[in-house]
């Protein structure tokens, strides 16, 4: 099983490029060779019918996304809708030659009861168009697809951590199983040649940093109690490494070094067998795609 997460830059320009919507589709049937599943971020949402159309040109029938959520929440005059822009969300999709089934979007309801004794609810966040939940079958077992896009911290203050604390206690709640968390995550500031996460804030101790800083360390470290790892880590490690570790590009465009923002978290039964950054994404994005293979094995 292969699976492909790509930030495909479609904040900017907000009404998407039809030219670069086709650059990427080509690098994901030539380069990556048409991946089982497919889970993008930045999808723009005035393109949806086009990224639905050539999707489909491609091999990938089966699609859910969260555009539909994005434009509904930018018509809304309310504080603080107002100031969305409604451009872009989270899109997943599975290729007809996978065997992989009956993919499906998770909508929990508010009205759900809250985590045990806690008041948190499903939706504790202001930007639920940047998490989309889904299922998808292979064979006789069910995974849990997380499909998420934080919003950066710069911009939007605290609703970054609102959505990784979302996500994080989610799927702590959500019964057990395979399961996948992908995307881009705008996170961590660095990270140590021991393996040590660096979140941002991470020199501040005021109450709103050390919130931060547990969001961010939660979410990419966190979640080994429920059996997920960080799969580029663990089969690359740290350190001075012979392949891309870093997603997003923030100095020459020669040396790429930058950011790694982007991240594929899998449950240690889903047998990660290879995983990478490939540059070559880079020349139609500002991200480079994460790429990974699992052979999944359930028996245990």
């Amino acid at each position: 099983m292969k699976i492909l997460s790509w930030n495909v830059q479609g904040a900017f320009p907000p009404t998407g490029s039809p030219d670069r919507i086709t650059d990427q589709l080509r690098f994901i049937v030539e380069n990556a060779n048409s991946p089982d599943l497919l889970l993008l971020n930045e999808v723009t949402t005035a393109r949806r019918e086009l990224w639905h159309e050539k999707l489909e040109d491609a091999g990938y029938s089966e699609v859910v996304d969260t555009l539909d959520w994005d434009r509904t929440l930018a018509d809304i005059d309310v504080p603080p809708f107002q100031d969305f822009t409604g451009v872009n969300g989270n899109l997943i999709a599975i290729h007809d030659n996978s065997e992989l089934e009956n993919l499906c979007r998770q909508t929990p309801s508010i009205r759900d009861p809250p985590f045990d004794e806690a008041t948190l609810k499903h939706w504790d966040t202001n930007h639920p168009q940047r998490i989309l939940n889904a299922e998808v079958d292979l064979g006789d077992t069910t995974i849990d697809l997380w499909n998420v896009r934080t919003v950066p911290g710069n911009m939007y203050g605290e609703e970054k951590i609102k959505i990784l604390e979302n996500v994080y206690n989610r799927i702590l709640k959500k019964e057990a199983g395979p399961r996948i968390l992908a995307g881009d995550f705008n996170a961590p500031k660095a990270e140590t040649e021991e393996g040590k996460v660096i979140p941002w804030r991470n020199e501040k101790q005021d109450e709103l940093s050390k919130r931060w800083q547990n969001a961010e360390r939660n979410i990419l470290t966190g979640l080994d109690e429920v059996g997920m790892v960080d799969v580029f880590r663990m089969i690359h490690g740290y350190g001075d490494l012979d392949t891309l570790d870093v997603s997003h590009p923030t100095g020459d465009s020669d040396t790429l070094t930058g950011k790694r923002f982007d991240h594929l978290l899998a449950s240690r039964s889903l047998n990660a067998e290879d995983c990478f950054y490939d540059a070559d994404g880079l020349t139609c994005s500002d991200h480079a795609p994460i790429i990974a293979k699992f052979y999944p094995d359930f028996s245990g």
